[in-house]
């Protein structure tokens, strides 16, 4: 008598989702991180744009104040503005309940002079790792 089988053991079964679950667990930390690095530099790049904006602004007006049309910023920070009438800074705070809540570079600053700086980031976190220049 012949017995011919025609699915998968509960073994096989078995072995098969712990090689996706390993898979997994290595492959998704990777593309959060690889995320995060794509969040970061998206929000550097509005801050400059929006920094670019003033700056023509100012350059129309001689004065900071009352330009509207700043950005309020994206789906993982808001974007923060104190305008004086010969400078300016942009904030970029993590949204609350974003995967960017908790990142290790923390809020984003961009002044008037240029200088981007994270006053809230890890030490072990850079410039260079937050704004990616």
């Amino acid at each position: 008598m012949s017995r011919c089988s025609k699915g998968f053991t509960l073994i096989e079964l078995l072995i098969a989702v712990a090689i996706v679950a390993t898979l997994a667990g290595v492959a998704y930390p990777g593309y959060t991180n690889h995320m995060k690095r794509v969040y970061r530099t998206e929000i550097a790049s509005l801050l400059t744009e929006q920094a670019q904006y003033l700056e023509r602004y100012y350059a129309r007006n001689g004065t900071f104040i009352d330009a509207g049309g700043v950005s309020a910023g994206n789906d993982h920070y808001r974007i923060a503005v104190v305008l004086n009438p010969q400078d300016f800074n942009l904030v970029a705070t993590p949204i609350i309940g974003s995967v960017m809540m908790g990142d290790l570079c923390g809020d984003f600053r961009l002044t008037s002079s240029g200088v981007g700086s994270n006053p809230t980031a890890a030490p072990e976190m850079s410039r260079k790792a937050c704004w990616g220049r």
